[in-house]
């Protein structure tokens, strides 16, 4: 069996040119068809990602570029997008896109600003400390969708207006005439699945995968998951989340 090694960790304001650079080559060498999937964003929407450290990258033991997706703030507070996600074509098959999922859903939930106003698209009958988590995917794009769906994500039946700020820099907009507003079905994260999803990054040590006989191990050089203090209050969100939902159900049974 062949065994590659690579790393997962954030971005750095040194690495954007190189990631900037793949993510041109794909859109270049790609059929438009698989192309048009990358939904990247407009250069200082990618740098802010970067500079508060919600930018990840995965890279082998001599630092070629693998995969990379980032989390992005959107006009409306109380929400966040998780986006450009990109997996090289050698590299597909190992849950990468679900490493970054996973990776990003723990970053962004600790950046978050702990009060906000509770109304947002969701309706949800409780009040929200964190940001609502969201995710667009193109609908022909069956395999994200899969994993998108799998960590948790839901359809997003009312998207707010600020989802549709990047439509201006979309290379492939809705043809005229389908009735959509934009090319991507948008998902969002609840509060239990967001639990189990910072929880099972929580009791990684690293991230294995095997595919066709070759084995991927993937270390996590990531702050939030090793860092005892990141650690502990990725650990009292979790409490904090679960904790809210039983107080809702208890609520509700109580009415």
């Amino acid at each position: 069996m062949t065994i590659t090694h690579a790393v997962v960790r954030a971005a750095g304001l040194g690495d954007v040119g190189h990631i900037l650079a793949e993510y041109r080559e794909a859109i270049k060498n790609l059929p438009l068809e698989e192309s048009a999937n990358l939904l990247s964003r407009p250069y200082d929407e990618f740098k802010a990602a970067v500079e508060n450290g919600l930018f990840f990258v995965i890279e082998n033991a001599v630092g070629n570029f693998m995969a990379g997706a980032g989390v992005f703030d959107l006009e409306n507070p109380t929400e966040k997008e998780l986006g450009m996600c990109y997996v090289k074509k050698e590299w597909r098959g190992f849950g990468l896109q679900t490493l970054l999922l996973q990776v990003r859903v723990c970053a962004a939930t600790l950046g978050q600003v702990p009060e906000k106003n509770g109304n947002h698209s969701t309706n949800k009958n409780h009040d929200q400390n964190y940001a609502t988590l969201i995710a667009g995917v193109k609908p022909a794009n069956a395999h994200s969708a899969a994993n998108t769906t799998e960590l948790g994500f839901e359809p997003l039946a009312v998207p707010s207006a600020a989802l549709f700020a990047a439509c201006a820099s979309c290379r492939i907009p809705p043809a005229s005439g389908s009735g959509r507003k934009c090319c991507c079905d948008f998902f969002y994260l609840s509060d239990d699945r967001r639990a189990e999803a910072i929880e099972k990054s929580l009791q990684m040590e690293n991230w294995s995968r095997i595919r066709n006989g070759n084995q991927l191990i993937i270390t996590l050089k990531i702050r939030h998951l090793q860092d005892p203090d990141f650690r502990n209050a990725l650990q009292d969100i979790v409490h904090e989340l679960r904790h809210e939902m039983s107080g809702a159900g208890e609520a509700m049974a109580g009415y």
